[in-house]
């Protein structure tokens, strides 16, 4: 078996290449060639936290594995990150386990990828400037999927912590693919989304993060923090002015409070997604109708992006010989 690090899981798939791995994982999900059981949820009280496990099998891949995934929002006040993972991935003719992988770094990276798919299918071709809401693991790789779809000239940056939110920021302004980027901290939400031509979500906020009638037309959002059905980052009237197209529709419609909250409020029904991502990457559907329409792709996450994107980084690892090898 093959162990990897977070640093070798970086050091093996770039994130076109993880691109590629979600969007045939969306495929077989939209397909019914990936068997995927609602993930398992179990609540830490006292931490404030929840564990999840998330198995999954991809039949046309072939692939097979699990994700282990903690959420604890008070860590970074111990100096902890705020998500720990581990991937195992299995033989899918013995079962024998082949890899285990670090799997906050890849989780960042997989969910950075199906908001990059989302965007390449979604967005305005033409989609230039960018407000991101965090500035945690997951925020990096969502501006780098980004930034591999689209020629993005600004970003601007709002999060709850100021220094943190300044020191991302400088950061990200360094980074190979945000090159001649206009990156900055934004004033406030409104500062962030006026005129933005795409919007992410990468936090742990219970509620909207702002107000929905500032978005502008033609806009797209990738909302990706909550995963809960009692959070959410949007508000109930941009989801009701957005054609919305999910990771999962049953994933969505167990989990997802952006949908599962306005949905409750009668202002919009389960009929309002338009279909899953995998539909519009077969050409099923549309991501988007027409330039002025405000396109919201809602995720999740699924352990199916997560096996497809380990195996790819495990064949990439095992050309590169990147891991320690382990006998058990």
């Amino acid at each position: 078996m093959r162990i990897l690090t977070a640093a070798e899981v970086r050091q093996a798939l770039p994130m076109g290449e993880a691109i590629a791995a979600v969007r045939e994982a969306a495929i077989e999900l939209s397909q019914g060639t990936a068997n995927v059981p609602v993930r398992l949820h179990l609540p830490i009280p006292p931490q404030e936290g929840i564990a999840l496990y998330m198995p999954a099998y991809l039949e046309g891949a072939p692939a097979l594995g699990m994700k282990a995934v903690s959420v604890f929002p008070r860590n970074p006040e111990q100096g902890f990150p705020t998500i720990h993972a581990v991937v195992l991935l299995q033989d899918v003719s013995t079962g024998r386990p082949l890899a285990l992988l670090e799997g906050a770094y890849l989780t960042a990276l997989r969910t950075g990828a199906i908001s990059g798919l989302a965007t390449d299918l979604m967005a305005r071709k033409d989609a230039r400037v960018v407000a991101l809401f965090g500035a945690g693991a997951q925020a990096r790789t969502q501006l780098e999927a980004v930034a591999t779809v689209r020629s993005i000239q600004e970003v601007r940056i709002v999060s709850r912590r100021p220094e943190r939110t300044r020191l991302f920021a400088q950061e990200m302004a360094q980074q190979a693919f945000l090159t001649g980027v206009d990156v900055r901290v934004a004033d406030s939400p409104h500062d962030a989304v006026e005129g933005a031509d795409i919007i992410i979500t990468a936090t742990t906020s219970p509620l909207p993060l702002f107000d929905g009638k500032m978005v502008k037309p033609g806009a797209h959002i990738n909302a990706i923090g909550a995963f809960t059905p009692t959070t959410r980052e949007v508000d109930s009237f941009l989801v009701k002015r957005a054609r919305v197209v999910v990771d999962s529709r049953s994933g969505c419609l167990a989990e997802a409070g952006d949908l599962l909250i306005p949905i409750q409020e009668g202002v919009i029904t389960a009929e309002h997604i338009v279909g899953e991502l995998g539909e519009v990457a077969l050409g099923k559907i549309r991501g988007r109708e027409h330039a002025d329409e405000i396109t919201l792709f809602k995720s999740v996450g699924n352990a199916a992006f997560d096996v497809a994107v380990a195996m790819a980084v495990l064949a990439k690892a095992e050309q590169l010989g990147l891991g320690l090898q382990v006998v058990l």
